[in-house]
């Protein structure tokens, strides 16, 4: 009786044991999704000024005049060197500078002399003009000279005021003349200026080379 007994308890156990296989899986629920990490925002250009926006005027204008400072000291310096390189140039070319303004200055002075002489007369520009053909043979050789002198150009501090000198003694000089004595004076005034003023810049810089003064 007590094994029946012991039987019929295993069979309960089976049974139920059974039910419980048989039962559906319950539906796991899928985890909650991750929530997304704060984006980081990335610093715009413009807002790189937001710490000069919180100096203050001092600041800022310490800031300011530092870079100008440091930005004409550079500008100085390289004018210096320029200048300093254009002085060694035109210091080893001195007797042909000297020459130069020689020739200059005399095609200049046979002009206003001839255009003096000339003064009233009705054959004044025709008698110019051909002493400026005379004188553009001798005027064009000095350009070649003065183009051998410096053949890339940039080395002198001189070197255009020789060329546009001698190519207003060729050209514009005797025309400005030859107008003059027919009465109108405006160009010869205009031209004399020019040639006035590029003439007394050379002599100044060869008279700074000779003396070695700066």
């Amino acid at each position: 009786m007590k094994r029946i007994a012991t039987l019929l308890g295993i069979g309960a156990i089976a049974l139920v044991a059974a039910c419980t296989s048989q039962e559906p899986a319950k539906p796991v629920s899928p985890p909650a999704p991750a929530k997304p990490a704060p984006a980081v925002e990335t610093p715009k250009p413009g807002d790189a000024g937001a710490a000069d926006a919180r100096l203050g005027m001092m600041e800022k204008y310490a800031l300011w005049k530092a870079k100008k400072e440091a930005d004409e000291k550079l500008a100085k310096q390289l004018a210096d060197e320029e200048q300093a390189r254009l002085r060694k140039f035109d210091q080893a070319k001195l007797p042909k500078h000297l020459l130069l303004l020689g020739f200059e200055k005399k095609t200049r002075q046979e002009l206003d002399e001839a255009a003096e002489k000339l003064k009233g007369k009705p054959d004044a520009a025709a008698q110019l003009e051909k002493l400026s053909e005379k004188q553009r043979k001798g005027i064009e050789a000095q350009g070649k000279i003065l183009r051998k002198m410096d053949p890339t150009g940039g080395n002198s501090l001189i070197g255009t005021d020789h060329d546009v000198i001698l190519n207003l003694l060729a050209n514009d000089y005797p025309a400005a003349l030859a107008a003059a004595s027919a009465g109108d004076e405006k160009p010869l005034v205009e031209v004399r200026a020019e040639v006035d003023k590029r003439m007394k810049k050379m002599e100044s810089w060869l008279g700074e080379i000779k003396t070695g003064k700066k």
